[in-house]
């Protein structure tokens, strides 16, 4: 059976979708009896209001945009499943825009303000190394933003994030309660999580144990693009081996891994490994990766739904909102 929408209505009363929408919100601008002619056919053809008929009177446009770095799709991509799927439960629309922070003047700006002409009414941005920029320019609109991997709450400004200092602190405490204080973080350049929050946690960890963690040697900055990290792993493992490997995302796991068997490095058992994210990298791995699983897809679910309820004015009992990771043990570890 054909869901009744706001164009029925509107056809079957004879009147605008404005004014079928103004009567759907209360409105005392419609007269009485074409209040009274709308609610009748509302009532007997079973109309459900939605978001988009309360949008246009309102005028709200019901549209939540997402604003990404193109070098962070990869990583975003099972979220923004769960960021479509959310949408549409809900009845808003979603546009995707991505960003370079390179090129003449502001990229970053530039994409920002297209989306402020767009008259979205909410925008989600992704931890980047562009994202206290990009807060700064929301808070000039004024605009509900919600932003995923970065932890930060404000006067409509909310965000779903991964405790990084959290899961690198009880990693790195671990290894080194095994005894395994030789070890690295290898940083690529774009991820969800806030990875100078993953650094930070390990030094903790070290500190605990009354060990030194030299950031200049044991953190790797490092490509994000596997055709550049993995030759120049090639080239470090020739003269490097460590005690264990975390890594902040699976792709830089792997080239660590190939690179490192390529040099005669057995992986888990002269060097472990751990990835993050838990991708189809981590399974297409040989051997497999041990990673830590992040849930990518409720990450974006849970956006739109703080995203809604800040445009709803509903009640948020908690605007920084952690999400729970897991360690998936696989072969790269023992």
């Amino acid at each position: 059976m054909k869901k009744t929408t706001i164009y029925d209505v509107a056809e079957e009363a004879g009147v605008s979708l404005a004014t079928v929408s103004r009567v759907i919100n209360g409105s005392n601008v419609v007269k009485p009896a074409t209040r009274e002619k709308v609610l009748e056919v509302i009532r007997r053809l079973d109309f459900k209001p939605n978001q988009i008929a309360r949008g246009l009177a309102t005028s709200k446009t019901t549209t939540i945009a997402i604003v990404f770095p193109q070098a962070l799709f990869g990583h975003v991509k099972d979220m923004i499943g769960g960021i479509g799927d959310t949408g549409r439960t809900l009845d808003y629309n979603i546009t995707i825009y991505t960003t370079e922070d390179i090129g003449d003047g502001d990229p970053v700006a530039a994409v920002l303000e297209k989306v402020i002409k767009s008259r979205a009414d909410g925008v989600v941005l992704f931890n980047s190394d562009q994202i206290d920029h990009e807060i700064e320019i929301m808070k000039k609109y004024n605009l509900p933003t919600v932003v995923v991997g970065y932890k930060v709450a404000e006067d409509k400004i909310g965000s779903i994030y991964v405790d990084a200092s959290h899961v690198s602190y009880d990693l790195a405490k671990k290894y080194l309660a095994e005894g395994k204080e030789d070890i690295v973080f290898v940083r690529p350049q774009q991820n969800l999580v806030r990875l100078d929050d993953f650094v930070d946690g390990i030094k903790k960890a070290f500190e605990d144990a009354g060990k030194s963690f030299d950031e200049d040697k044991q953190v790797i900055n490092t490509s994000t693009h596997y055709e550049e990290s993995y030759p120049f792993f090639i080239d470090y493992f020739k003269t490097h081996k460590h005690d264990v490997v975390l890594t902040g995302y699976d792709k830089e796991a792997v080239a660590v891994v190939n690179a490192a068997q390529d040099n005669g490095i057995s992986i888990p058992d002269d060097m472990q490994v751990v990835g993050m994210m838990n991708t189809s990298y981590s399974i297409m791995s040989r051997p497999s990766l041990t990673t830590i699983h992040v849930p990518v897809y409720e990450m974006g679910a849970m956006a739109i739904r703080l995203m809604t309820k800040m445009l709803n004015e509903e009640e948020i009992d908690q605007k920084a909102v952690p999400v729970v990771t897991q360690m998936i043990t696989r072969n790269t570890t023992k």
